[in-house]
C-alpha cells in the first residue's frame, strides 16, 4: 500500500479528516486570519490615519512603508519555517495568539505615539508598528496563504478554496470594520483580537500528526537540504516570478492602502459617513458573486496556464486603473455641481477591480506548485512573490503617496495604468523566451538519453 493509498484508509479510520471536512476546516482558518488582516491593512486604517490621526497622503505612505521594510525580514524565515515544518501548525499558532494584541495595541500604544505629531515619536511608531503588524498581518498572510494551500493540497483540495476564504474574510470584516469605525473607530479594532480566538479554536481541531510520515500531493517524507534551495535559486521560473512580482504587482498593490481616500474624495465632507456604509453595502453583492466564482477559479487558471494567468490580471489592472484616472479627471473637469457621473464612474470601476485583485495571489501560489518540487514550494511563494513584492510595495507607497499628493488621482493612475501595460508586455515577451529555453533543454535531453541507448 503506498502513502496515497494510506490516506483514505487514515481517514475511515478518522485519524484524518476527510477532503471535505479538512476543505472545511482550513478554510475556516484562512477566514479567520484574513478577518484579521482586513482589520489592520483595510481602506479603514489609512482612514484612520487621516481623519483621525491627521496625516498627510505622504506621511500615511511613509507609515506603510514602514510596516512593509520590517515584514520583509519574516517572510524568508516564514517560507523556510514552513517547508520544515510542513504541516505542523507552529506558525500558524503564532500568528493567533499575536493578532489577539490587536485591539490593546491600537489603544494603548499605537495611537497614543501617532497623536504626539512628535517627529521622532512617528517614526518610532512606524517602527513599533512594522515589528507588528509585519509579523501578524504583512508577512503572516504570506504564510497563511502557503500553509493553508499545502494543507489543502495534501488532502488533494484544490488552492482556489484558500482564494475563497481569503476574500470571504475581508468582505465579512472589511464590511463591518467599515460600519463599526462611523460609530466608534478604535473598537473596531478589537474585532482583530475576537477573530484570532475563533482561529486558535480552528487550528486545535486540525488533525495534522499522520502526515508526519506521509507522502503525498503536499507533503514529503524526505527532509529539506540546502540542495533544495540551490535547485530553486538556480530555476528560471523563480526570476519570471520575482520580475512580475517586482515590476507589476508592486505597482498595483501600494496603492490599494489609498484607495478607500480616493473613493471619499468624489464626495463632500458631510457625506462621507454615509459614502463608507453606502460603499460597503454596494460592494456585499459584487463580493459574494467573487468568493463563489473563486471555489472553481484553480481549473480555468490552470487550463490557460498560470504564467498566461499573471499577465491576463496585469492587464485587468491596467483597466481598473484608466477607469480610476478618468473618473478622476471628470471630477476635476465637472466641478462638485455636476459630480454624480464621475462618482459612479469611480464607484463601479472600485467593484470592477474586486475581480481582479484576488486572482494574483490564488495565480501566484498555482504557479508556484505546478513549477518547483512540494519541498520548497513555501521558500519559493515567500521569497519569490511575496518577499519581493513587499520589500518593493515599501518603496512604493512612498513614491505612490507622493504621486496622488503632487499630481492628483487622475495624473497618478493614468502613469500607473501606463507602466503596468508597459511592463506585461514586456513580461509576456520573457516568459515566451523562458518557456521556448525550456522546450530545447527538455528536448536536448531526450536526445541525449536516446544518443546514448543507442
Amino acid at each position: 500500500m503506498s502513502d496515497y493509498d494510506s490516506i483514505e484508509s487514515l481517514q475511515e479510520q478518522g485519524l484524518i479528516d476527510t477532503k471535505k471536512v479538512a476543505t472545511i476546516k482550513i478554510w475556516l482558518v484562512m477566514f479567520f486570519h484574513t478577518c484579521i488582516c482586513a482589520v489592520l491593512l483595510s481602506d479603514i486604517f489609512a482612514i484612520w490615519l487621516d481623519k483621525q490621526v491627521h496625516l498627510d497622503a505622504l506621511q500615511i505612505g511613509e507609515i506603510l512603508a514602514m510596516k512593509g521594510l520590517v515584514a520583509v525580514c519574516y517572510k524568508p524565515l516564514f517560507g523556510w519555517l514552513l517547508d520544515k515544518n510542513q504541516l505542523r501548525p507552529y506558525v500558524m499558532y503564532s500568528l493567533a495568539i499575536l493578532g489577539l494584541a490587536a485591539g490593546p495595541f491600537f489603544q494603548y500604544v499605537y495611537e497614543p505615539l501617532l497623536l504626539t505629531h512628535n517627529p521622532t515619536l512617528f517614526y518610532v511608531a512606524g517602527l513599533i508598528g512594522g515589528i507588528y503588524f509585519g509579523y501578524v498581518v504583512i508577512a503572516g498572510a504570506a504564510a497563511a496563504w502557503a500553509y493553508c494551500g499545502r494543507y489543502i493540497i495534501a488532502h488533494n483540495g484544490t488552492e482556489d478554496k484558500v482564494s475563497s476564504a481569503n476574500l470571504a474574510g475581508w468582505l465579512v470584516m472589511g464590511s463591518a470594520m467599515t460600519i463599526v469605525y462611523t460609530f466608534s473607530p478604535l473598537f473596531g479594532f478589537y474585532l482583530a483580537s475576537f477573530a484570532a480566538v475563533l482561529m486558535i479554536i480552528t487550528l486545535w481541531s486540525l488533525k495534522l500528526k499522520p502526515f508526519n510520515n506521509l507522502e503525498t500531493r503536499g507533503t514529503s517524507k524526505q527532509k529539506l537540504k540546502m540542495a533544495d534551495f540551490k535547485y530553486l535559486f538556480l530555476n528560471i521560473r523563480f526570476y519570471v516570478l520575482i520580475l512580475f512580482a517586482l515590476g507589476i504587482w508592486v505597482a498595483c498593490f501600494s496603492q490599494f492602502a489609498q484607495l478607500g481616500r480616493y473613493g471619499l474624495s468624489f464626495w463632500s465632507d458631510h457625506l462621507q459617513k454615509f459614502a463608507l456604509r453606502f460603499g460597503t453595502f454596494l460592494g456585499v453583492p459584487v463580493h459574494v458573486l467573487v468568493v463563489i466564482l473563486m471555489l472553481r477559479a484553480s481549473g480555468p487558471i490552470k487550463k490557460l496556464n498560470p504564467s498566461r494567468s499573471l499577465i491576463a490580471c496585469s492587464f485587468g489592472f491596467v483597466v481598473c486603473f484608466i477607469l480610476f484616472g478618468v473618473s478622476a479627471k471628470m471630477h476635476n473637469v465637472m466641478g462638485p455641481d455636476h459630480y454624480i457621473p464621475s462618482l459612479v464612474l469611480s464607484i463601479i470601476t472600485r467593484q470592477l477591480i474586486i475581480f481582479v485583485n484576488p486572482l494574483v495571489p490564488l495565480v501566484a501560489l498555482t504557479y508556484v506548485n505546478m513549477s518547483f518540487n512540494k519541498k520548497i514550494v513555501s521558500s519559493a511563494f515567500l521569497i519569490g512573490f511575496q518577499f519581493v513584492s513587499t520589500l518593493g510595495a515599501s518603496f512604493g507607497a512612498i513614491g505612490e503617496g507622493y504621486m496622488f499628493k503632487t499630481q492628483g488621482w487622475d495624473g497618478a493612475y493614468f502613469e500607473l495604468a501606463g507602466y503596468v501595460f508597459v511592463a506585461a508586455i514586456v513580461l509576456a515577451f520573457i516568459m515566451r523566451f523562458v518557456s521556448i529555453y525550456e522546450k530545447k533543454r527538455v528536448m536536448s535531453h531526450v536526445i541525449g538519453e536516446s544518443n546514448r541507448e543507442s
